[in-house]
C-alpha cells in the first residue's frame, strides 16, 4: 500500500509540473543590474517592474492609480499623507510597512549611485507616522508628484539594511507578483509567481525574459514559437510578422526621443579631429548644420520603414509639453555648408559617434554619417554593447552620440531634468546630460515648472525651456520619436503598455 501511494504522489507531482504555464518573452535588452535604482533606463525598468512595486502605479495608458499607497491627501502645496496597503508581504514573507517606505525612498535620494534622485530631488523629508502611514514634505509645491513616485521601487529594509551595493545589486527582495529564481546575464532572467501577491496569483507560474538583442534571432524566436511576445519588432520583418496566422503585431505610439549628444564643454573633445585642434561643437553654427544635414524623411520611410516619425524637438507628441508652435526641423545641406564655412570649418572635420550596437541605432548612425559625409564631416561610426557604451558616457569618453530617451512619465520634465538642466548631481539634475549642455535661464525654467502648479503656467514654462534650448542654442539634435512594435502568440492576451514596459500580471 505504501509503495502505491508513493506512486500516486510521483504521478500527481509530473501532472503538476506538466500543467504550471510558463511565459517566454524576448526582449532587445537584457537588465543591467538587479538594483532597482542602480540604472533607469527601460530595458532595467520593465524587467524589474515584475518583481518590485511602487507607491503609485501607472496603468497602460499612463494614468495613475493606487498601488502600495491606497490613497493620499495634500493637506497643504507642500505635504503629502499617503495611506498605506495593509498585508502586504515581500517574497522572502516580511511584512511591508511604512519602514520599508522611509528606507527605500531614504537609500533613492542619497545613495550616490542612485539613477533617480532627480524624480525625488523636491522631497524634502519623508517620516513614518504609524505603520501604514507616511509624510512626505516638499521643497516647493510639486505638480508631477505622483507621477514621480512611480519611478521608484519599494525595498525590504529589514533584508537589505547594512548589505552592500553589489549584494543588493543581485538579490532583489519586492513584493511584486514575481520573484527571481536566476539571472544569467546576457541569457535569461527568471521568475516565478508569488503565492501570497496581494493582487492574486499571476496566470503564469514562471515567466523568463531572454535577452535577444540580435534582430533576427528575436524574430526567429517569436515565429518559431520558442517565445510568447518580443519587443522591438524590427520596421523591414512588419510583413513576415503579419504574414504569420499565429502572431498578432502591436502598433504603440512612443514616448521616446533619438537624438544627437554633442560636447558643447570642453575645448578640446576626446574623438574630433580638427584643424585647429578645437572642439567645433562648442559653436552653435556646427551644431545648427549638423541638424541641417540630417534628412530626417528619408530615415524614417527608409530605415523605419514608415514606423516613425521625423522629430523637429526634444518631446514626441504624446509627451505634455510638446509644443505645435515650434518649426518643423528643415533638411537643407547647403544651408549646413555655409555655416560650417562661418565657423571656420570650410572642409569640415573627423568625429567619432558613439551608439549602442542594438534595434535601429546602427542602421540611423550610418544615414547621419552618410548625411554629413555630404558636407564636409567625416563621421567613424562606433557601436558598442550597453556594458561598454553606457560606460563611456558615463565618462563622458564621448564627442558625439546616439541615444534615445524614452519620457516614461508621459511628461517633459523626464527628459528636461535628467538630459537639457546642466549637470547638478546635488540637486540630481542633468545625470545623462553627456553633452554637458548648460544654460541658466533653461534650468530656471525646469526648476520653476517643477513647482507651479497651474497646468497652463507650466506648460508655457516646459515649452520655453525646450525653445531655448533647442531652438536657440542646438543643444541637441533630435532625428526620430518611435513607434514601438511588439508581436505575441495569438495564445497569449497581451496589450502593450504606452511606456514600453511589460508587466507579466496584466498576461492572461
Amino acid at each position: 500500500m505504501k509503495k502505491i501511494l508513493i506512486g500516486l504522489a510521483a504521478v500527481a507531482l509530473l501532472c503538476s509540473g506538466a500543467s504550471a504555464k510558463t511565459l517566454n518573452i524576448g526582449v532587445a535588452a537584457d537588465a543591467q543590474s538587479m538594483d532597482p535604482y542602480f540604472i533607469n533606463n527601460d530595458a532595467t525598468n520593465s524587467i524589474l517592474g515584475n518583481m518590485f512595486d511602487n507607491l503609485i502605479a501607472f496603468n497602460k495608458d499612463l494614468k495613475t492609480e493606487p498601488n502600495l499607497a491606497v490613497s493620499w491627501t495634500n493637506p497643504n502645496p507642500n505635504e503629502w499623507v499617503l495611506k498605506l496597503r495593509k498585508g502586504v508581504k515581500f517574497h522572502n514573507g516580511n511584512t511591508f510597512n511604512a519602514d520599508d517606505v522611509v528606507f527605500s525612498y531614504d537609500r533613492v535620494m542619497h545613495w550616490k549611485k542612485s539613477a533617480f534622485k532627480s524624480k525625488v530631488n523636491m522631497i524634502k523629508s519623508i517620516s513614518k507616522i504609524d505603520d501604514y502611514t507616511v509624510k512626505m514634505v516638499t521643497t516647493k509645491p510639486y505638480p508631477i508628484f505622483l507621477r514621480q513616485l512611480t519611478y521608484v521601487s519599494i525595498l525590504d529594509k529589514e533584508t537589505l539594511q547594512g548589505k552592500s551595493d553589489q549584494w543588493i545589486g543581485l538579490h532583489p527582495v519586492g513584493t511584486g507578483p514575481y520573484k527571481l529564481v536566476s539571472w544569467n546575464k546576457g541569457s535569461s532572467v527568471k521568475m516565478s509567481a508569488t503565492n501570497n501577491y496581494w493582487k492574486g496569483k499571476a496566470t503564469y507560474d514562471t515567466v523568463v525574459f531572454k535577452p535577444l538583442t540580435n534582430n533576427a534571432t528575436r524574430v526567429a524566436a517569436i515565429l518559431s514559437g520558442s517565445v510568447d511576445i518580443i519587443d522591438k519588432v524590427p520596421a523591414v520583418d512588419v510583413d513576415k510578422i503579419k504574414r504569420s496566422d499565429k502572431l498578432d503585431l502591436f502598433k504603440v505610439p512612443g514616448l521616446k526621443t533619438v537624438y544627437l549628444h554633442m560636447d558643447q564643454h570642453r575645448e578640446k573633445s576626446p574623438h574630433v579631429t580638427t584643424s585647429d585642434g578645437k572642439n567645433p561643437l562648442l559653436d552653435v553654427r556646427v551644431r545648427r548644420a549638423i541638424s541641417y544635414a540630417i534628412n530626417r524623411d528619408e530615415i524614417a520611410k527608409y530605415i523605419l520603414k514608415g514606423f516613425g516619425i521625423p522629430a523637429s524637438q526634444l518631446s514626441a507628441s504624446t509627451i505634455y509639453g510638446h509644443d505645435d508652435a515650434l518649426p518643423k526641423a528643415e533638411f537643407n545641406p547647403e544651408k549646413a555648408k555655409a555655416l560650417l564655412k562661418e565657423a571656420g570649418y570650410p572642409n569640415g572635420f573627423e568625429i567619432q559617434l558613439d551608439l549602442l550596437n542594438k534595434g535601429d541605432f546602427p542602421k540611423t548612425a550610418q544615414a547621419v554619417a552618410s548625411s554629413l559625409a555630404r558636407i564636409g564631416i567625416k563621421v567613424k561610426v562606433n557601436a558598442g554593447p550597453g556594458s561598454v557604451y553606457f560606460g563611456r558616457m558615463g565618462k563622458r569618453d564621448t564627442s558625439l552620440s546616439l541615444i534615445g530617451w524614452a519620457s516614461g512619465s508621459g511628461d517633459a520634465s523626464s527628459f528636461l531634468d535628467s538630459i537639457v538642466h546642466s549637470v547638478n548631481p546635488d540637486k540630481g539634475y542633468g545625470k545623462y546630460n553627456w553633452g554637458n549642455f548648460a544654460n541658466a535661464k533653461v534650468d530656471e525654467l525646469i526648476e520653476k515648472s517643477a513647482s507651479t502648479m497651474n497646468p497652463s503656467e507650466r506648460l508655457k514654462q516646459l515649452q520655453e525651456a525646450q525653445k531655448i534650448a533647442l531652438i536657440d542654442n542646438q543643444g541637441y539634435v533630435p532625428i526620430f520619436y518611435s513607434v514601438e512594435l511588439y508581436a505575441s502568440n495569438k495564445k497569449v492576451d497581451f496589450q502593450p503598455r504606452i511606456n514600453t514596459y511589460i508587466w507579466a500580471f496584466d498576461i492572461k
